[in-house]
């Protein structure tokens, strides 16, 4: 199901990601909003395995980033567009490296201990657009499972022995996300011109009914697991 618009303001529009709870994030990202944006150059920050770079066009040069310890999928050493390494290497060889067209920023900045200081940094090292996603930890459906004994995954006391890029250092409200991240991409020259929500798609087809009325009945931030924000250079 491709981006859906849903709204567009005279700040930024509104369209739908309709999305599997099992589907990957970055995989619909690098299908179904990236093709609408041309870059030459990317840098993509806590890539994972790289399966962004599986679906860029073969013009496209992709730089890939993550942290050692960061093992959420399987880190590929044969890709030699991907680099692993320590936490505080990765704002250095942003600086020394690039600039790049693109730097995405996937459910990255919400593990980091001051939220922004990553993202003011891809501001400058992007000649076009920088891409983030948050998770809405306002999600409804995450709430309802926590009171029943489910916590959510990234903020669970599970996760007080594993390494601190597994864990989100904030509960993120896209609400007030959404205005800090435009106040600080404005004062360098950008603007939110794009946000993509994510409803979720149920695996039974009995449950769509149910999703959907929600959705007509209640705010985004309730039934959106989240938002992919674009933001692009001015001028």
């Amino acid at each position: 199901m491709a981006a859906r618009t849903m709204a567009t303001t005279a700040a930024h529009k509104r369209t739908l990601m309709a999305q599997r709870s099992d589907a990957r994030l970055a995989e619909l990202i690098a299908t179904r909003i990236l093709p609408n944006y041309t870059s030459k150059t990317l840098l993509d920050i806590g890539c994972g395995d790289g399966i962004v770079s599986r679906y860029l066009p073969s013009q496209c040069e992709y730089t890939g980033l993550d942290i050692t310890d960061a093992c959420i999928y399987e880190q590929r050493h044969d890709n030699p567009k991907v680099r692993y390494v320590q936490t505080d290497q990765i704002p250095d060889l942003m600086r020394s490296e690039g600039p790049w067209d693109t730097v995405l920023l996937l459910d990255v900045i919400e593990h980091t201990r001051r939220f922004t200081p990553l993202f003011e940094l891809a501001l400058t090292r992007a000649n076009q657009q920088v891409v983030v996603s948050l998770p809405n930890e306002l999600f409804v459906l995450d709430r309802i499972r926590m009171l029943r004994g489910h916590e959510l995954n990234a903020h669970s006391l599970d996760l007080l022995n594993q390494p601190e890029g597994f864990k989100h250092q904030f509960i993120v409200n896209i609400a007030k996300a959404r205005r800090l991240l435009s106040e600080k991409a404005e004062a360098a020259g950008f603007a939110l011109t794009e946000e993509v929500l994510r409803p979720l798609v149920s695996k039974r087809s009995i449950h769509q009914p149910i999703l959907w009325g929600i959705r007509q009945l209640s705010s985004d931030q309730l039934w959106s697991m989240g938002s992919v924000f674009v933001f692009q250079r001015q001028g």
